[in-house]
């Protein structure tokens, strides 16, 4: 965990705190290799839980088991992209969309937008073979993403928009990671929050049939 790493380094925690939280566009080499070296320190080891959160219409895509979505191909199967540490600490949609950092300024891509009346989660252990990277880079600069990844031993980093970081944390602090195409395990499940922040496990993978099946 990030504490140990911050010990073992003889780190200040809030000074630490407030590193990770900037831009990686923003902070001095120095202050990039420290928060890279302790961000690429903390591994998701095999069965911590970790979570995405879904728009509405892939969550349906994993339950029905399609093979396609929209015009793109679609397997029911795997998981990739951003996924973070697990937050069953989050309690409401704020929470989410803080924690997460799923604010996207009224682009379109969140899949919490403001007034939402429910959020879908994947929720699910770790896999052996996972393949997932700390989410690396900049905002909207390539070379400085690749050289900031570079410093973890990754080929390429992300330049990706705000709110990204590039330090491997979302926003709200939650260790995030990139991942390629993953078959799920075994308990995998997809959450749905209701507004009032109560929840229900709405659907489950069986990893024998290789088929979302809903609860109840």
């Amino acid at each position: 965990m990030i504490d140990d790493q911050l010990r073992a380094r003889g780190l200040d925690h809030s000074e630490h705190d407030k590193l990770r939280l900037t831009r990686t566009n923003e902070l001095s080499e120095a202050q990039a290799r420290e928060v890279v070296g302790v961000r690429d320190a903390i591994k998701l080891d095999k069965g911590r839980m970790v979570t995405k959160v879904l728009q509405p219409e892939v969550a349906q895509a994993y339950l029905e088991n399609v093979t396609e979505l929209g015009t793109d191909e679609f397997n029911p199967g795997e998981f990739r992209g951003s996924i973070a540490r697990d937050t069953a600490d989050l309690r409401s949609m704020d929470q989410l969309r803080d924690g997460l950092a799923l604010d996207d300024g009224g682009v379109g891509w969140t899949p919490i937008p403001p007034g939402a009346s429910e959020a879908y989660q994947l929720r699910f252990p770790a896999p052996h073979d996972m393949r997932a990277k700390p989410s690396l880079g900049s905002v909207g600069d390539q070379e400085l993403a690749n050289h900031v990844a570079g410093m973890a031993g990754q080929s390429e980093g992300r330049a990706w928009p705000h709110p990204f970081l590039g330090t491997g944390y979302t926003g709200g602090g939650v260790p995030e990671c990139i991942a390629q195409g993953t078959g799920f395990p075994h308990h995998a499940e997809i959450w749905l929050m209701h507004d009032d922040g109560t929840e229900e496990a709405v659907g489950f993978f069986d990893k024998n049939e290789r088929l979302w099946k809903y609860c109840g």
